[in-house]
């Protein structure tokens, strides 16, 4: 039997769900390509196992109980290397957002004004759609001819969308270019959707600037301001929720817009980096305190 931890492969940038798809896939297919070859070693993450090693008292098919430092021949430490070399370019990418954005000069000014997005709506600056539950049967995420349909739980989860819908299934569909905002309060936040269209399903909606008129990053980075949110909040059976069209945005010109959304692209990129830091620099720490604590030996590395 074959066992991988996916859990590591798992990558989201902060704002929306991902995960390094590509290098999962490639585990996977080395590992089960060597499989069948007792010899062949497998990939970091992977662990092959006979039916037998799993009948105890009681039977546990967690991959993280099979794979990883304390799992098979234990911990080597031979990854230690290139992943502290990994988190020292996250830090050192970290530093340099850090710097440019303390050049911009950001102080308490008087409000231009603002606008709710059910005003802009009203104006015709954006459309809002609205996610619901799908009517039509789903089907597993790797079905062919399908639209991922991203639900609020895998928001909260941090992973890609685990189903799909058909195309012409009437929901909310986000393209390229739209902002989704997350109407729950426990995983409020709105970003800038790229990539494949995505299907939207319940307390998710797709938001559409009209072009030259507003900045969809501009649009994303205000929206998802904590307190924004907690003005547009609201309690409905005991669920803290997100009235989106209370949201809102400042009335600045296109060209101030600009400004502002290049900031708040900086800030998603922080918000990423100090999430991809915070998970490898976890991973390292228990690494190391699993090696040390089988017994591996201290010396300098040079």
């Amino acid at each position: 039997m074959l066992f991988v931890d996916a859990a590591r492969f798992a990558a989201p940038d902060g704002h929306r769900p991902g995960a390094d798809w590509a290098a999962l896939a490639a585990a996977v297919h080395t590992a089960v390509d060597v499989l069948d070859a007792p010899q062949a070693p497998l990939p970091v993450g992977a662990a092959r196992l006979s039916p037998l090693d799993l009948l105890d008292e009681d039977v546990d098919l967690a991959p993280a109980h099979r794979v990883g430092p304390g799992a098979g021949a234990g911990p080597d430490g031979t990854e230690l290397p290139a992943s502290w070399e990994e988190l020292a370019l996250l830090l050192h990418e970290g530093a340099e957002l850090s710097r440019t954005l303390a050049e911009f000069a950001c102080e308490k000014v008087r409000s231009p004004g603002t606008f709710t997005l059910g005003e802009l709506v009203k104006a015709g600056v954006l459309t809002l759609r609205a996610g619901r539950q799908p009517s039509d049967r789903t089907g597993p995420a790797t079905d062919d001819g399908l639209v991922p349909l991203l639900t609020v739980r895998d928001v909260v989860r941090g992973g890609a969308p685990v189903e799909r819908v058909p195309p012409a299934s009437g929901l909310a569909v986000a393209e390229e270019g739209d902002v989704v905002v997350v109407g729950t309060a426990r995983a409020f936040r709105a970003w800038v959707h790229s990539g494949p269209p995505l299907a939207l399903g319940p307390q998710l909606y797709a938001l559409r600037a009209a072009p030259g008129r507003l900045d969809a990053h501009f649009l994303a980075g205000c929206l998802r301001a904590p307190a924004n949110g907690r003005r547009a909040g609201t309690h409905v059976s005991g669920a803290a929720r997100i009235d989106v069209r209370r949201l809102r945005v400042p009335g600045l010109p296109l060209d101030e817009q600009e400004l502002y959304a290049e900031v708040f692209r900086r800030l998603s990129a922080l918000d990423g980096m100090l999430t991809r830091a915070g998970r490898l620099g976890g991973g390292l720490r228990d690494e190391l305190t699993d090696l040390l604590a089988a017994g591996g030996r201290v010396g300098s590395a040079g």
